[in-house]
């Protein structure tokens, strides 16, 4: 059995989410995220390629947008860069803030950056436009998707840019968890992201028939013709799990299996195998030491075209190795169930299997699989139930059981390089609130400015008014003090209750004098505070970025550089 890796930390931008609560509603909801794609994102596009309905794509907002201040880039370099680069540093960032990681604390270490990326969308449209600038490189090759971040936070481990298609992001998130396992890093950073901002991509999928002429996204349906794009962002902090709980890290979940494979001639350029997929999952459950019994739910590729029925038929080869009284023993009503994402958010290509990621986790933290979208299932008899629709915020209970929930996540890339995880929910732990030295306890906070430190202390008193099990005043105390980067405007907010720090949060009072020093740019202690610091630091809100319009576009970005 290899070694289990923790998920400490997490944050995205996905259509129509950018918290995973957020998240879980869209999920639970199940209505589609597609809206048309302005024709401002379609440069060299020919008008009618798809078909009637037009281009749709499942989009984010305000990806013009970003804070270059807080990462000190100027603004020449910040409109030259792809906007990819500017969301993988501002959720990378947050994703450290999740995993209570102090980004500066890792300056100088052998920490690994892994990012899949497939489509460059940014520079077809400076080729489109025939713009250039002296920042043009390392704003547009995607070497920079990977080396920015390392440069940035100044890690010292592997970068790697990783295109394997549509399965990039499982790619790069698989090497990462490799490089741990080896010993050779500690902590790893994986991201993925994926933009539509111009129409080279779209009308090559097009000609290709990939892309759905009706827009609807429709995994496992008779109807199914086609994929919709989609946009998003995801960010993750990874590291070994006897490291993770041993350094007091909030752990989302545990990555117990990670294989890829290629199907070689078996499938073709653009179509998967039934068989190398059940060779791929086998791997992955037997570096988890579990079998196929042991799955409850597979967040499947599926992205609504004919290769879906591939992949399904892949799964039920699967558990016909096993005997039918083991065949999806872990799943609700004693099935295997089978979803996709893309039903919600589109087909976010080389982003895909990272946003699947994610839905995985929160189906594990949730005990719940959202069904509205669409789902089905495979019996002991290897009979399919297909459920192709439900009432809004429908889900199916998983409770649970002897075993902890494990969720497979599968992705399958065009060019026939594949991945699929084996993802088990996060290990029950024992709480330890620690013993503040003397007084009420001290919360600090710290932003690049004013105003932004006013809207980081408003997120978390709202977070705060339905806390999650497990956290505590001290708990979120150590969070703030430990494992967070202390920015120039500070504050300080004493209490005894977590009530009262929600009312210190609105108001922000004058710290006391034992803190002056430290509000005022000075450093301090922390720990020697505690008699006894928090076993356990807490996954709390992040930075509020304060984003500017730079756009979105090289000849958008020529015009505002100047």
């Amino acid at each position: 059995m290899s070694t289990p890796v923790a998920i400490v930390g997490m944050d995205f931008r996905l259509p129509g989410s950018d918290t995973a609560d957020e998240f879980w509603r869209t999920l639970t909801v199940g209505a589609p995220k597609t809206r048309q794609v302005p024709a401002d994102r379609l440069v060299g596009y020919p008008a009618g390629q798809v078909g009637p309905a037009g281009l749709t794509a499942a989009l984010l907002d305000d990806i013009s947008c970003f804070d270059a201040k807080f990462f000190g880039i100027g603004r020449r370099m910040a409109v030259w860069m792809d906007p990819q680069q500017r969301l993988l540093l501002e959720t990378s960032w947050r994703a450290m803030e999740s995993a209570a990681i102090a980004p500066g604390s890792l300056r100088g270490l052998d920490v690994g950056v892994f990012v899949g990326s497939a489509t460059n969308d940014f520079r077809d449209r400076m080729i489109s436009e025939g713009v250039l600038d002296r920042y043009t490189a390392i704003g547009a090759l995607p070497t920079y998707l990977s080396n920015r971040l390392s440069y940035h936070y100044d890690f010292r481990g592997p970068s790697y840019t990783v295109d394997t298609g549509c399965s990039s992001g499982l790619s790069a998130l698989t090497m990462a968890v490799a490089s741990l396992r080896a010993g050779d890093l500690d902590v790893a950073l994986v991201g993925s992201a994926n933009l539509c901002l111009s129409g080279v991509m779209p009308a090559t999928l097009a000609h290709a028939g990939a892309l759905s002429p009706s827009g609807s996204c429709r995994p496992f349906t008779d109807g199914a013709d086609g994929y919709v794009r989609g946009e998003g962002v995801v960010s993750l902090v990874l590291k070994r799990l006897d490291d993770a709980l041993a350094d007091g890290d909030p752990v989302a979940a545990v990555i117990r299996g990670a294989a890829t494979n290629h199907d070689g001639r078996r499938g073709g350029l653009i179509r998967p195998d039934a068989d190398s997929q059940v060779g791929l999952v086998q791997r992955a459950l037997r570096q988890a030491g579990l079998s196929a019994s042991d799955i409850g739910y597979v967040e499947a590729h599926a992205p609504g075209t004919s290769a879906d029925a591939v992949e399904v038929d892949g799964i039920r080869r699967l558990l016909a190795t096993l005997p039918p009284g083991a065949r999806g023993r872990a799943g609700p009503d004693g099935r295997t169930w089978v979803g996709s994402v893309k039903a919600v958010i589109g087909h976010l290509e080389s982003a895909a299997a990272v946003a699947s990621l994610v839905k995985a986790v929160l189906v594990l933290r949730h005990g719940q699989i959202p069904t509205a979208a669409g789902i089905l299932s495979v019996g002991a008899d290897l009979a399919v139930r297909h459920d192709p629709s439900a009432p809004p915020g429908s889900v199916i209970d998983w409770p649970a059981g002897s075993a902890p929930r494990r969720v497979g996540v599968s992705s399958f890339g065009i060019g026939g390089s594949n991945g699929h995880l084996v993802v088990e929910e996060s290990p029950a732990r024992r709480a330890s609130a620690g013993r503040w030295r003397a007084g009420r306890v001290a919360v600090p906070l710290s932003a690049a400015d004013e105003a932004s430190l006013g809207a980081r202390a408003a997120e978390l008193a709202d977070f705060l008014a339905d806390p999650p099990p497990g956290c505590d005043l001290n708990s979120v105390a150590w969070t703030m003090q430990a494992g967070r980067e202390q920015l120039p405007a500070r504050a300080v907010v004493e209490a005894s209750s977590l009530a009262e720090l929600r009312t210190g949060l609105r108001a922000l009072p004058e710290p006391g004098p034992a803190y002056r020093t430290w509000v005022n740019g000075g450093e301090l202690d922390w720990a020697a505070c505690w008699i006894t610091p928090p076993a356990v630091r807490l996954s709390l809100p992040g930075t509020v970025f304060r984003r500017t319009h730079l756009g979105f576009a090289p000849e958008t970005a020529r015009r505002r550089a100047g």
